[in-house]
C-alpha cells in the first residue's frame, strides 16, 4: 500500500500522480493520508497495468505470447493476463508493483461467460491465479475486504459485465454467485433476453425474463448494475428491485450528453433505491473536449454529488485497458462494432487523458477531491465507504 512506500515513489515523481492541482504543502498531506487511510474500491477496473506496464517486459516475450491472439474477447483477455502470467512464472512483478502504487484496495474480477464449461474454466483460472500470487484475494464480504487492507494485499469481488448477454438459465448465475460473483450487470450495449442497452436503436426496457433476473439477484445477494443498460431498462429495474441499484461504470449525461452516461431522472432513481453511480475515467464518455483530464472526471463526480448527495457516487474507472497498445488496436478496435458501439460512440480502446494515465494515478481522486472541498468524510465516502454500505446491504 502508499502507506508503505517513500513519498518520492508514489508522489513526487512527474509521472505517475504529477497532475497539478494546485495542492498547498498540507492539501497534499491530506490527500496522501485519506487515500491511504480509506478503504479505496475500484468497483469496475481493468486491472493495473494499462498500457505503459508492457515498457517493463521484453517486448520479444510480449510479441511471441500475443502475436495470434485471436480478434475476439479471448484475445483481448490474452493481454490482461499477460501481466499475472510473467508475475506467477517469476519472471516480472511489475503488475504487484503498480498494483500497490495505485493503493487501490478492491477491485473486480471479470465472469462475463456463462456458458457450460468457459464459466468453470474462468473460475479455475482466478482460483489458480490466487493460489500463485498471495497478495490477491477473493472477496464476498466486507470484512474480508478490510482484512485485505490490514494484510496489505488486493482483494476482488465477482462482477460480471455480460458483453454477449446473460444466460437463460439461472442456475449458471448461481454458478458463478458461488465463486465470489456479488455484482451483476443486467444488459450490455445491445437488445437481449433480458432487456434493452443503452446503444439499442429502441428501447422496451426489462423483459419478463428481466424482471426475473432482478429478482433472482434480490433473492441471492446480488447488487443490480444498470450501466450500459437502455433508459427504460434502468428505470424497470430500479422499479422491480427490492434492494439498491448502481450504475457501476458511468458518467452524468447533465456534464456531457455521451450515450453510455446516466441522466438525471435515472441517477435520481438509482439514488432513490439507496444505489450509487461509480464515475469512469473513460476520456471519450467524459467530454467532447480534446483537452479532457482528470479534472473532467471530477466534474462528473462533482455533479451527482452536489445534485443527488455525495453517499450516491463512487469511482468505477473502467480505464485504461490493460494491454500493449497494438494488441489492443488490433484486438478491441476491430471488435466495437460488434459490441453494440456505434461511430458517434467516439470508441478509442487506446486514448488515455492527464492525470489518469494509468492506475498509478489513482491518487488523484483524493488530490482533486481535497482541492474542490471535501470533508475527509465525503472524500471515504467517495472512495469506497459508499459501495461498502450498498455491498452490506445487499450481500451480507
Amino acid at each position: 500500500m502508499l502507506a508503505n512506500l517513500k513519498p518520492s515513489t508514489a508522489w513526487a515523481d512527474e509521472s505517475p500522480v504529477s497532475f497539478d492541482f494546485g495542492l498547498t504543502t498540507d492539501q497534499e498531506a491530506r490527500a496522501r493520508r485519506l487515500h491511504n487511510e480509506s478503504l479505496v474500491v475500484d468497483m469496475v477496473f481493468q486491472h493495473p497495468g494499462g498500457q505503459r506496464i508492457f515498457a517493463e517486459y521484453d517486448p520479444a516475450r510480449v510479441h511471441q505470447a500475443l502475436a495470434d491472439a485471436p480478434l475476439t474477447m479471448e484475445g483481448h483477455a490474452r493481454g490482461v493476463m499477460l501481466p499475472y502470467e510473467l508475475a506467477m512464472s517469476g519472471e516480472s512483478d511489475a503488475v504487484k508493483r503498480w498494483f500497490d502504487l495505485s493503493g487501490v484496495d478492491v477491485g473486480a474480477m471479470q465472469i462475463s461467460d456463462f456458458s457450460p464449461g468457459v464459466l468453470e474454466q474462468s473460475i479455475d483460472a482466478y482460483r489458480f491465479m490466487m493460489e500463485k500470487l498471495p497478495w490477491l484475494r477473493v472477496a464476498t464480504t466486507v470484512a474480508q475486504m478490510r482484512q485485505g487492507k490490514k494484510d496489505g494485499v488486493h482483494t476482488l469481488y465477482g462482477y460480471s459485465q455480460p458483453v454477449f448477454g446473460l444466460p437463460t438459465d439461472l442456475r449458471r448465475i448461481g454458478v458463478a454467485y458461488e465463486a465470489g460473483l456479488r455484482v451483476l450487470m443486467l444488459t450490455y450495449n445491445r437488445m437481449d433476453y433480458v432487456g434493452t442497452g443503452c446503444t439499442e436503436r429502441v428501447d422496451a426496457g426489462l423483459s419478463m425474463y428481466g424482471i426475473e433476473v432482478v429478482k433472482y439477484c434480490n433473492d441471492h445477494g446480488i447488487i443490480v448494475d444498470t450501466s450500459h443498460c437502455g433508459y427504460q431498462t434502468t428505470l424497470d429495474a430500479c422499479k422491480f428491485s427490492n434492494g439498491p441499484v448502481i450504475a457501476n461504470h458511468t458518467c452524468a449525461a447533465g456534464v456531457y450528453a455521451h450515450a453510455r452516461g446516466k441522466s438525471d431522472e435515472i441517477i435520481a432513481a438509482i439514488a432513490a433505491t439507496g444505489g450509487l453511480v461509480g464515475v469512469v475515467a473513460v476520456p471519450f464518455f467524459l467530454s467532447s473536449d480534446p483537452n479532457v483530464n482528470v479534472e473532467t472526471m471530477l466534474e462528473h463526480v462533482d455533479y451527482i454529488a452536489k445534485k443527488f448527495g455525495w453517499q450516491h457516487v463512487a469511482i468505477g474507472s473502467d480505464w485504461p485497458l490493460q494491454g500493449p497498445t497494438v494488441h489492443l488496436e488490433r484486438v478491441l478496435g476491430s471488435m466495437a462494432a460488434e459490441l453494440g458501439f456505434r461511430e458517434s460512440d467516439n470508441i478509442s480502446p487506446t486514448r488515455t487523458m492527464p492525470g489518469w494515465r494509468d492506475y498509478r494515478d489513482f491518487p488523484n481522486v483524493a488530490r482533486g477531491l481535497v482541492k474542490r472541498g471535501y470533508s475527509d468524510e465525503q472524500i471515504q465516502g467517495i472512495l469506497g465507504e459508499n459501495f461498502v454500505r450498498v455491498f452490506e446491504q445487499v450481500c451480507e
